[in-house]
Parts: C-alpha cells; structure tokens; sequence
C-alpha cells in the first residue's frame, strides 16, 4: 500500500481511539430534567393538554401556525402526505436516497413511489429530475434534507408552484437547519419531523407535522389524532360520528414532556454538532482523495450525520472496506448503501411477496418496469462513494481531531 504510515487497528496496529466514539449517544441525550418531567406528570395526574403544549412550543420555535404531534417519523411522512391531498393511487415524487420512513409513509397511503435522481455533491434531490418524473398523477413532492444539509428548496418550490404540487419537508435529519435564513420544515406546504432516539432532540419516539395551511391541518388533525371522527351530541348524550378513514397515530404525553425539556435545549445542541461538524471540514479538506460536506449557498447543515465522499479511482479500497478500517480505529462509521430505497426486494421482484400482509399497494406491482437498477445513476454512484460518521453534541475537539487522524490514517493506507 502507498504512503502508509501506521499499521491500520484492521490489521493488528493500534487504533487511533482505544475505546470507541459514536457509541450509544442516543442514551446520552435524556438525563435528570426529563426524568423529572415525566415523573411529575406521573405524580401529579396528566392535567392540561401536554401534547398539545408541545405542538405550541415547538411550532412557535419555527414560526408556523399549525403543528400535530404524532408517535414516529414514519407516521408524519403518512400525515403529512394524507395532510397535502394524496389519495390512493396518485404518486408521490421523493428522492432515491433516504431512510425507508421516507417512502413508508408514502407507501401506506396506498399512493405510488416516483423515484428521482440526486445531485452528486450533496446526495439531495435534484430539481431537474423532479420535473422530469412529473405525471398528471403526481400529487405531492417530498425534500428530504439528507444528514441535516437543506436541499434545493427555492428551485423545488419553483416547481412545486407552476405544476400546483405540495412540496412536503422531510426534515427528519434537520433540526433547526437553515436555508436562506429560514429553518427547514416552513419553507415548503408541510413540514415532517422525526424525534426518535438518535436524533438532534428526542421524545424518545414520536414526530411532528406542521403546515401554514389551514386545510391542511385540518386534515392531518382528523386524520392522525381524531381518527376519521367528529365528536358532539345525540339528544343531550355525546355522540361521535365517523367521517373517514383515520388512524390513532397520537404522541404519547410523556413524549411530550420530555420533548419540551429537549427544545429548550435545542439550540445548543445545533450549534455544538455545527461547531465540530465545521472543524472536521477544515481539518479534512487537504487529505488527497476525500470531500467533506458539499454545502450550498446559504445553507446552514445541522450535521445530523456526517458524510465524507471518496473521489473515485482515488483508492484501492471499496467503501465497505474503507468504512471497516475507519470503524477499527474506533470511529463509528458506515455506508448508507441501503439508503438507495428502491434497490430491495419489495421493489425490484416482479411478484408480491407471499405473505400479503406485507404487501405494497397493488399499483406497485401492476407495473414493475417502474423500478429497476441503475434508475437513479447519480444515487447509486453516490452511495458507492461516501460513508457516513456519527456526529453527536456531545464530540469535544479532541474527538474531532482523533477522527481527522483516523480519517487521514485509513486514506493514506488505502490511496492508489
């Protein structure tokens, strides 16, 4: 191997972190003023409206008018996608790259998965792909704002306008990220939130829908937490009637008390994951052959996770191999390749899977030509060249610096 330095910790040398980084950090993130928080809404009775506190604080911290509190980041893709109009059948545009919670939600609405392509630098949906996958069927576009870096969202607005198409947010990676000077999550018709476990404030698992819109939220209210039904009176008794189809989907109130506690913190645990996200950028930005973070023009990166891309041919390693060798220098470190969310069997065998319990809509399978390999060039190409790091607020500058050494490390023992 070329300009080795040090024996790779994958081959018997010693690690450059004895004990590893980026494990358990979800554990970390809750301490005495949540635990005291549930423990008095345990001891005092659940008296109020917890959720709906909540729903308040956190819609005000963004600016947006209406927000429904909800139990996963999967259940807000479904909310938000029932909250923009979508009904079975129709089909929904998202990028190829994303966790599956992404295109779940899509999924259970029974509506139909568009697949597009992403831009190369930073692995977001590309606008011009967008309006190349558009139908008279297409009834929503989704944004994911991948690792925490903003997509494209004045161009995808553009679009979303002149085709008269809801521009869903997923900011499930993004908290309190920024472009061009607004957080994501109110910049497009309807904004989505996880705050599972893992990422920048927890409720320990729920998610958050909001929207301007009041249609919208009139929607995803009766849909998520009335369940289809509307409640009054049958002569002088209370009676509830059902409208619809809808789902229990409503956050726990314990949730929601530990929620208020993490937004209060927030802000801070944003801008310690942006200050040492900022520095591994600078540190690593001389090492032949890797990119750090590609981050567009007035954007500010929430460093959900943080994404090295390898230049191609510059290395003798794949990026399974590259990402074993980082990991045993004790950074917790992976490739996303099962990002590429049409490259799994639901998607790409031409039968429905035997146990029809699990199966998607029947739309998806009338027509599999839809989904095949190479769809997405760009999406696959991107995934074979960038490993993700676990990026946490609790990383001091020392750590940063140990995952540059290791970084510069596993590159000069892998460069052709």
């Amino acid at each position: 191997m070329k300009g080795q330095t040090a024996e790779l910790a994958v081959e018997g040398g010693t690690p450059v972190f004895p004990e590893p980084i980026g494990q358990n950090l979800g554990v970390r993130k809750v301490g005495a003023e949540e635990a005291e928080a549930v423990a008095a809404l345990i001891r005092d009775g659940i008296r109020g409206d917890p959720i709906g506190a909540f729903c308040e604080a956190f819609t005000r911290a963004h600016g947006v008018r209406h927000g429904v509190a909800v139990d996963s980041g999967t259940a807000a893709v479904h909310v938000g996608v029932v909250a923009a109009g979508v009904e079975p059948g129709d089909e929904v545009i998202l990028p190829a790259i994303s966790d599956v919670g992404s295109v779940k939600g899509i999924l259970a609405q029974n509506a139909i998965p568009i697949f597009a392509d992403v831009d190369l630098h930073t692995f977001n949906i590309d606008p011009a792909d967008v309006e190349a996958k558009i139908t008279d069927r297409t009834r929503a576009i989704v944004a994911v704002h991948l690792y925490g870096q903003p997509a494209q969202m004045d161009e995808l607005m553009d679009i979303g306008r002149r085709h008269d198409i809801p521009i869903i947010e997923d900011c499930a990676q993004a908290h309190f990220a920024e472009y061009r000077g607004r957080r994501v999550g109110t910049i497009g018709d309807v904004g989505v939130f996880s705050f599972i476990t893992g990422k920048h404030m927890t409720t320990i698992t729920g998610g958050m829908v909001m929207t301007d819109t009041d249609a919208f939220a009139e929607r995803a209210a009766l849909f998520a937490v009335g369940r289809g039904e509307e409640e009054g009176t049958k002569e002088g008794m209370f009676f509830r009637t059902h409208v619809g189809l809808g789902l229990n989907y409503r956050m726990n109130p314990l949730g929601a008390a530990v929620g208020m506690v993490q937004l209060n913190k927030l802000d801070d645990i944003v801008a310690r994951r942006r200050e040492t996200g900022q520095m591994l950028d600078q540190l690593i930005h001389d090492i032949p052959g890797l990119s750090p973070p590609h981050i567009i023009d007035e954007a500010k990166h929430a460093y959900w996770l943080y994404a090295v891309r390898l230049e191609e041919g510059a290395f003798t390693a794949d990026i399974y191999t590259f990402a074993r060798a980082l990991k045993a220098e004790g950074v917790a470190c992976m490739p996303k390749w099962y990002y590429l969310l049409y490259d799994h069997p639901a998607f790409l065998n031409p039968e429905p899977p035997k146990h029809p319990e699990y199966a998607f809509p029947r739309a998806v399978y009338d027509d599999r030509e839809r989904y095949y390999k190479g769809m997405c060039p760009n999406a696959e190409r991107g995934l074979a060249a960038h490993l993700v790091i676990t990026w946490s607020e609790f990383y001091t500058k020392e750590d940063v610096i140990g995952v540059e050494r290791a970084l510069r490390k596993v590159a000069d023992a892998y460069r052709a």
